[in-house]
Order: structure tokens, then C-alpha cells, then sequence
């Protein structure tokens, strides 16, 4: 039975937010007490299949913090054995930073601390942005009121010693090279598989999909997780 390693972006590819919410989706994520991100009711009996089969591993790959990612409720109270967050620089076992991982992970960014430090405060003294933060000392994240007014910040700053990103009303900057496709084949440096499935929805994501044997990426599909989760488990078989 061959092994495979399902890898995926979270939100707007696993999950996605109110603003898409039919009635019958099934909340996975409250914040402030109010419900934040969603599954499909379709999506969630193809997740249950997923998580029963022995040879499928699910790794959720995201950009979220640890505290973010550990809002998730994933259902029937399942917690995946590994994540990769902070865009793959903080490998979690068992919900826990895996202590070497991190301590490379900091090591490789190092060199890159000031920049982001330096743009932190340049961003921050300006009113377009809502929120400035350096995500678990490791990349800068920035949201916007509009996707809109996201782009005119995208197209004005470019720090040239890091790598930028915009997805929506948020912007990224992160060292270069530490992108999703380089955590992943950390991961399987460590871990082995006999096929590789990865998902996502967004430019953050094609390192990771070029990584692996299957790249999964979200285009039309009225339901992109349960497309996605279908793949998989055909995959398995």
C-alpha cells in the first residue's frame, strides 16, 4: 500500500471564511466569539475518510502563526500529528515547535532579522496598513482594509532584500528561499513517502505544488476541498 503525504494550504483551499459561508457549512474556527472559517459538508465526510486511512499522512502547510493555526478545530476534534506553519518555518509535532527545525529555521533567517525589523516601523507609520506584525519572529505580515488598497502598498514598497507576496488584503515579506516548497522538502528529508500530494490557491503556494509529485491548485471548482480531498483518497487506493 503505497504512503502518501497529503500537504495543504489552509485557508481559501482546506477551509475558507464567512464571506463564503452557505448554510449548511460546518464552523472550524471561532475567533473573538464570533465564527470565523468553514468546511463544506461534503468536505468534512471526505476529511473523516481521509484521516481513517492508514497510508495517508495530512500535513496542513500555512502562513498562519501557531496560535492561529491552533484555533482550527479540525472535525471530530482531530489534531494532525504535524503542521507546518509560519509558511513552513515552524514545524509542529503534536501541536509543539519541533525544537532543531526551529532552530535552523532561525538560523536562516537571521541574517534577514533587521530588515524585517526596519520595514516593521516603516509600515507601521503608515495608515493604509490595520495590522503590522513579525509572525513568530519569523516574517513580516501586513493587512489592509481592501484588496484594493493592499495592491497600491504592493506596488509602492519593495524591500530588496526580501521576498514579497500579496494575497488578497495582505502582504508578506519573507527571507528569500523560504518559501512553502523549501519547508516541504525539509519535511521530507526527514519523512518518507512513496507520493506526494500537495493544494493550494495562491502564488504563496506553487513552491510547494512544484515539490510534489501532485500539485493540486484552485481555479473554478465550486468546492475546491472536496475536489481536492477526492484526489486524495482516490490517490490512496
Amino acid at each position: 500500500m503505497k504512503k502518501i503525504l497529503f500537504a495543504t494550504d489552509l485557508d481559501n483551499t482546506l477551509i475558507h471564511s464567512r464571506r463564503k459561508k452557505t448554510e449548511t457549512d460546518i464552523c472550524v474556527e471561532i475567533y473573538q466569539e464570533q465564527e470565523q472559517s468553514f468546511l463544506s459538508e461534503q468536505a468534512k465526510k471526505l476529511f473523516l475518510q481521509m484521516i481513517q486511512q492508514e497510508n495517508i499522512t495530512f500535513l496542513p502547510v500555512t502562513t498562519r502563526t501557531i496560535a492561529q493555526y491552533q484555533r482550527i478545530i479540525f472535525p471530530e476534534n482531530y489534531r494532525p500529528e504535524f503542521a507546518l506553519t509560519a509558511n513552513g518555518l515552524i514545524f509542529l509535532h503534536h501541536d509543539f515547535p519541533e525544537p532543531e527545525w526551529l532552530a535552523e529555521s532561525q538560523n536562516k533567517i537571521k541574517p534577514y532579522q533587521p530588515e524585517l525589523c526596519r520595514w516593521e516601523k516603516i509600515f507601521r507609520t503608515d495608515s493604509r496598513f490595520r495590522h503590522v506584525k513579525i509572525a513568530d519572529g519569523m516574517f513580516l505580515a501586513c493587512a489592509c482594509e481592501t484588496p484594493e488598497i493592499a495592491d497600491n502598498c504592493f506596488s509602492e514598497y519593495s524591500p530588496e532584500k526580501l521576498t514579497a507576496f500579496r494575497t488578497g488584503r495582505k502582504l508578506y515579506f519573507l527571507p528569500p528561499e523560504e518559501d512553502k516548497g523549501t519547508a516541504l522538502k525539509r519535511f521530507l528529508a526527514k519523512h518518507d513517502f512513496d507520493f506526494v500530494i500537495a493544494a493550494g490557491d495562491s502564488e504563496m503556494d506553487i513552491p510547494m505544488l512544484n515539490a510534489a509529485d501532485k500539485g493540486l491548485f484552485r481555479e473554478n471548482q465550486e468546492d475546491f476541498s472536496a475536489y481536492m480531498l477526492t484526489e486524495v483518497l482516490q490517490a490512496a487506493r
